[in-house]
């Protein structure tokens, strides 16, 4: 059976009355400039930004999970459709993929947050979706496009060296493929 499609119908109101915004099955929420946002995560240090980007990207994993049934019995198409969807809702921008060979890169188009704060949010999304924690690392950003490895531990520490060496992220991508020769 296919799994649903990510419906946002009734998913964010706003209610005039009381002055408040309300996201399905969550506490009340707060429109803040996105450049905000990401300059106060990045002055309070690394980890502020990641129990942030916890606060927001576990919530949406959850419920993405809980729109597909069984998140880790999802196709990827379909976990990246009802994630996106979530993160989406959220004003964080649109959620892609691609595959570079077994390696998972996420894509952000369009991404309001910085680089520490959005791999946050992904890496605990993922968490909170599937009880899988994984590493999520920023690989590179141009006008539209931020793209992040999702990876484990070992595969996060080699990328993070390789792309402080200056190693292009294509690169890396490489290397991690070619399992982690140099």
């Amino acid at each position: 059976m296919a799994p649903p499609t990510f419906d946002p119908t009734h998913a964010v109101t706003f209610d005039l009355a009381s002055g408040r915004v309300h996201l399905e099955d969550a506490p009340a929420r707060v429109l803040v400039p996105a450049d905000a946002l990401a300059a106060l995560a990045s002055a309070a240090g690394d980890d502020a930004a990641r129990a942030l980007g916890a606060a927001m990207g576990a919530p949406a994993g959850r419920r993405a999970a809980r729109r597909l049934g069984d998140a880790s019995a999802a196709t990827l198409a379909a976990w990246v459709e009802h994630l996106g969807g979530e993160l989406a809702l959220l004003g964080l921008g649109s959620l892609g993929v691609e595959r570079w060979g077994s390696a998972l890169v996420l894509t952000f188009d369009h991404c309001a947050l910085g680089d520490a704060l959005a791999a946050a949010v992904l890496a605990s999304a993922f968490d909170a979706a599937t009880g899988k924690p994984v590493q999520v690392v920023p690989l590179a950003r141009d006008a539209t496009r931020a793209r992040f490895l999702v990876t484990g531990a070992a595969g996060a520490d080699k990328a993070r060296g390789w792309l402080a060496e200056g190693v292009s992220w294509g690169d890396v991508l490489v290397r991690l493929h070619a399992g982690g020769a140099a």
